[in-house]
């Protein structure tokens, strides 16, 4: 064997050597990219293809439940929630003699690495109207979202949908997050 077939004989092998010795370090470095704390700014969009049928549940009174697709973006320059999709549930309650409106539901956000973040949201009983005031908190993910917590301020406008049956949201989400050493879940103590 000559140096030059020794060299490409051995280069493949040496190579995935190199790339496995990296890659701990780079996974490393996109964890630390994420701060343990911080405060957030997120404009979110919400889509909902179909309008759901409603149940009466009493005079005047009515809920459902849907399943709406999610995307949002970061904008105070952060990654928490940057450029990822999501699923929420929603389980609106509505009053048209009291003219109000309660909502509640849970989201999944997932990222470009498979990371996911989960939120627990609750809009209070309040006045139908453009726009929806609620709270939410971060109650846990995978990944480099494992251990998050915290809480933020939800607003929410509808749009109004060029498609028939659909519903269309546009909100923003403002609060602060850390991580602690815990374990990511979906569950609440």
């Amino acid at each position: 064997m000559t140096r030059r077939t020794i060299h490409t004989a051995f280069a493949p092998g040496l190579s995935a050597v190199a790339l496995v010795l990296m890659l701990p370090a780079a996974i490393t470095a996109r964890a630390e990219d994420m701060p343990r704390q911080g405060d957030f700014r997120i404009t979110y969009t919400s889509t909902n293809i179909s309008a759901p049928k409603p149940v009466t549940i009493g005079d005047n009174r009515t809920a459902s439940a849907t399943i709406n697709m999610m995307t949002a973006v970061n904008e105070s320059g952060g990654r928490l929630l940057h450029n990822m999709a999501g699923r929420c549930t929603s389980a609106p309650l509505i009053d048209t003699a009291a003219k109000t409106l309660e909502n509640h539901g849970y989201c999944d956000y997932v990222d470009a690495d498979g990371d996911h973040v989960f939120e627990k949201w609750d809009y209070p009983v309040q006045p139908l109207g453009a726009v929806n005031e609620g709270t939410g908190e971060w109650i846990g993910g995978t990944g480099k979202y494992a251990g998050i917590s915290g809480t933020m301020k939800i607003r929410s406008r509808r749009l109004n949908s060029l498609t028939d049956g659909a519903i269309q949201v546009v909100g923003e989400k403002l609060g602060s997050y850390s991580f602690t050493n815990a374990v990511a879940s979906a569950k609440r103590d």
